[in-house]
């Protein structure tokens, strides 16, 4: 029975504690109302993707809810060869009087490329869980240069996290024209 209990123990700590992916959340108060909470996050959209159109994948002004699909895209070489991986995420907006709430999660490779006279596929990785390099994946990166380009996209995730709870916190730029 103690032995159950340790065993049970450990798996849990391994289940709660491991990392299978990347999340951040943060919810705040603020002195604004729903619709300018709206307004601003549309704003702080359109001002840090490319094109807001492609990215908002459901807009919901009633319900305070907008949800992002982005990729950000991280080169690397290795071995004399230009390795671009595609990250995907998702960015959730919720908003009503008074209150936000941000949320960046389902981080993963979607795609994985090296072009050295051709194209090919390489390995993605979530994580600090990459797959092992030896003479069969010869394109895949050292662990320690995939941990780095992870450390890369953690740290873009993160600024999108930072910049909008600053631009949320400003007063909005409609109120004083």
């Amino acid at each position: 029975m103690k032995y159950f209990i340790t065993l049970a123990f450990v798996v849990f700590c391994n289940t709660c504690f491991s990392q299978t992916g990347f999340i951040w959340v943060k919810s705040d108060t603020t002195t604004k109302s729903g619709s300018q909470i709206y307004s601003d996050t549309k704003m702080f959209i359109a001002e840090t993707w490319k094109s807001s159109k492609s990215v908002i994948q459901n807009d919901d002004k009633e319900g305070g809810n907008i949800l992002i699909k982005g990729v950000c895209v991280k080169s690397n070489t290795y071995s004399m060869m230009l390795i671009k991986y595609t990250y995907a995420y998702t960015v959730t907006f919720k908003m009503k009087n008074g209150k936000y709430k941000i949320t960046i999660d389902n981080v993963y490779c979607e795609n994985a490329t090296a072009s050295d006279r051709e194209i090919k596929k390489i390995e993605p990785f979530d994580g600090e869980d990459v797959p092992e390099m030896n003479a069969f994946t010869t394109s895949s990166l050292p662990k320690k240069k995939m941990i780095g380009l992870m450390k890369e996209v953690k740290a873009e995730l993160q600024s999108i996290f930072d910049s909008y709870s600053v631009y949320i916190s400003k007063p909005s730029s409609n109120e004083n024209w």
